[in-house]
């Protein structure tokens, strides 16, 4: 059996980047992290960033594209992003013309062995994006950045085999917590960041259609904690009778990658 795992770079306010690999075919999740940095975590998986097969942008924030100018001045790997996220990084970057793939938010293409489909998100920025990989006989969804969790959404994750889902702030965290009101509104509004609890609502639903497990990401900084995000969705799988393995992205790397379909080492909690 082909070796399918998820490796998480990044992730959090401060930088997003993750790892998606089935057999020969690698495929970066945004770019959030300096090139040094994507060089020495890939290098600990035995890849460099030549080995990579495309680079997915979620949508342009700098937590997600930090990387990206120097990337595209010493790298050839294909750069896939939406319309709108081509043309605000364009605005800023003209360089990255060269590897930029834009599509329509939507739209379905192929990279190696993977069907990826992407998906309009409701986030504050020019048109994000989320993704669902199919693999053969296997699905991973990954849905960051989303200011609430719309049907639709929902539609594209469900009976995913795994998923990297949103667990940014716990509530009274973020209402007691150091942001000025204006960006406390900004976080918690629809086009801001998903909550631990709506976070673990959309877990339960996720369970129940077959998804068996789940990594949170994109957790706040000030605003949560792993084990506030974690306890929130344990509580509402066990309550729903779901035994779906969970997981938190932690701010760096992972121990060790996630293994999705073979064994290997599980990545443990951090914090």
């Amino acid at each position: 059996m082909e070796q399918t795992y998820y490796f998480s770079i990044a992730s959090g306010s401060s930088g997003n980047c993750g790892l998606l690999v089935d057999g020969n075919t690698r495929i970066l999740i945004d770019l959030g992290v300096s090139v040094r940095r994507l060089t020495a975590a890939l290098r600990r998986v035995g890849l460099t960033i030549d080995m990579l097969d495309a680079v997915l942008l979620t949508h342009e924030h700098i937590d997600h594209v930090k990387g990206l100018t120097t990337f595209v001045k010493r790298h050839d790997v294909p750069v896939y992003a939406s319309k709108g996220t081509t043309q605000a990084l364009l605005a800023k970057n003209p360089d990255a013309r060269k590897l930029l793939r834009p599509y329509w938010a939507g739209d379905t293409f192929t990279v190696g062995t993977m069907d990826v489909q992407s998906f309009p998100t409701p986030h504050d920025a020019a048109e994000s994006v989320g993704y669902r990989f199919h693999m053969h006989d296997f699905s991973f969804g990954f849905a960051t950045d989303l200011g609430f969790m719309p049907g639709e959404i929902k539609s594209k994750l469900r009976g995913c085999d795994a998923v990297v889902l949103e667990s940014n702030h716990d509530v009274d965290m973020l209402r007691n917590g150091p942001y000025p009101w204006s960006l406390k509104q900004r976080v918690a509004g629809n086009q801001g960041h998903l909550s631990n609890p709506d976070c673990a609502l959309c877990a339960v639903e996720l369970a129940q259609s077959g998804t068996s497990t789940i990594v949170l990401a994109h957790l706040s900084e000030h605003n949560n904690t792993p084990m506030r995000a974690l306890r929130e969705t344990r509580l509402a799988l066990d309550a729903a009778g779901q035994a779906c393995e969970l997981f938190v992205a932690p701010k760096d790397e992972m121990e060790h990658p996630l293994h999705l379909r073979a064994e290997g080492e599980r990545c443990l909690v951090s914090g």
